[in-house]
């Protein structure tokens, strides 16, 4: 993902001195601006700018309240690393970490993208949102791979180091993550007008290199490489529990449909737009009207694609009766006694029929399909 830009600055406002061989801060508005010099589209920043505070308020709310549940519920059983719930428990820890980056966004759109926090916080907040969203997406990733292999593996060497390598794979995840949005961080910076503005501020000579470079990695690593695995593995997981003859083959199928296609609705309209807009003046030519619709709607786009951070708890959490019941027994915990021992007695007639969402502890039920005995230690039914 690419910093957000920033809105077109009225020229008059540029400041007298620029940034030498470095940044030459009236070519740069130029730069930015040339491309609707030749149209006008009424469209209201007012109005955009209301919209964007209230759907990150509300991203931030739901977002927040879900995943700390997530956390809070599969934090109890992170010392059974085994379990593909290490992922969706990382998962959740790095769409929490977005979710905490909001309230900076909110500020910034109503304060008219003017930065108020310094140079340093202008680039660790986007570093810090970068580096939880690639990790989001590869936990998500790696989730998926996973499953399929945990279902379809009966070697005994998978069996005795799947804990460990589990462990590697997320520690890897969270160091790629870390390094991954270096390049782009360190040509963010803070440019100190009279109305401090946060940028994206390669060296003008290199610029539009710079741009595309950004936007292809950020294509590749955060869209093109991840979506072929996800939605690979997830056919191939549920090609292969309806060859089990699981009894709720269908229900896992559209769940299986349902991951791939809440991964495109979040991310493919955003990374379209990002490089439709990189590629505009110096690659492609777009009409001045569609390119002028595509910078205003962009950081709307943008937004959207943070629904992942709502949509992840839900998919991967809310849907599997065994996260509901493992809820319920904390919410039991926090209650008085008297409610707590009604609650247990609730709790103890569920439903005991789980999804394939985050694999087992126990033995399979008997009113379960059978299934192998390599495959029931890694299904949660």
């Amino acid at each position: 993902m690419s910093v957000k830009p920033s809105p077109r600055p009225d020229p008059t406002t540029a400041p007298e001195n620029d940034f030498g061989v470095i940044h030459n801060w009236t070519e740069l508005l130029h730069f930015f601006n040339h491309t609707f010099s030749d149209c006008q589209v009424e469209l209201s920043e007012n109005t955009k700018q209301v919209v964007l505070f209230v759907f990150y308020l509300a991203i931030f709310v739901v977002g927040l309240v879900e995943n700390l549940l997530v956390i809070c519920v599969n934090w109890r059983r992170s010392g059974r690393v085994g379990m593909l719930n290490l992922y969706i428990l990382n998962m959740a820890i790095a769409d929490l970490g977005i979710i905490l980056s909001l309230p900076v966004w909110m500020l910034e759109v109503m304060l008219d993208y003017t930065w108020l926090w310094g140079s340093f916080s202008c680039r660790f907040t986007h570093y810090f949102y970068l580096a939880n969203m690639y990790s989001s997406i590869f936990f998500l990733t790696c989730l998926s791979v996973d499953r399929y292999v945990t279902l379809t593996s009966a070697s005994p060497s998978w069996q005795r180091h799947q804990h460990r390598v589990r462990r590697a794979v997320c520690a890897g995840v969270w160091v790629l993550s870390a390094i991954i949005p270096l390049p782009e961080v360190v040509h963010i910076q803070l440019v100190d007008d009279s109305d401090p503005i946060c940028l994206f501020m390669a060296p003008f000579e290199t610029y539009s290199t710079w741009a595309l470079a950004v936007a292809l990695s950020a294509t590749v690593l955060g869209f093109l490489l991840p979506f072929p695995l996800i939605a690979i593995f997830n056919v191939l997981t549920a090609c292969r529990l309806r060859k089990q003859g699981q009894g709720n083959g269908r229900r896992h199928c559209l769940l299986m449909w349902a991951y791939i296609v809440v991964f495109v609705i979040c991310w493919l309209p955003y990374h379209v737009t990002l490089l439709l807009l990189t590629l505009n003046a110096t690659y492609i030519s777009l009409h001045c009207h569609l390119a002028h619709m595509l910078y205003f709607f962009y950081e709307i786009i943008d937004c959207f694609s943070m629904l992942h951070c709502i949509a992840n708890p839900i998919l991967y959490n809310f849907l599997s009766p065994s996260f509901r019941d493992r809820l319920l027994s904390v919410v039991v915990r926090y209650l008085p006694k008297d409610q707590a021992g009604a609650r247990r007695q609730d709790s103890s007639s569920s439903s005991t029929q789980h999804s394939i969402i985050i694999t087992k502890e126990g033995s399979l039920p008997t009113a379960a399909p059978s299934l192998p005995p390599s495959l029931q230690s890694h299904l949660q039914l």
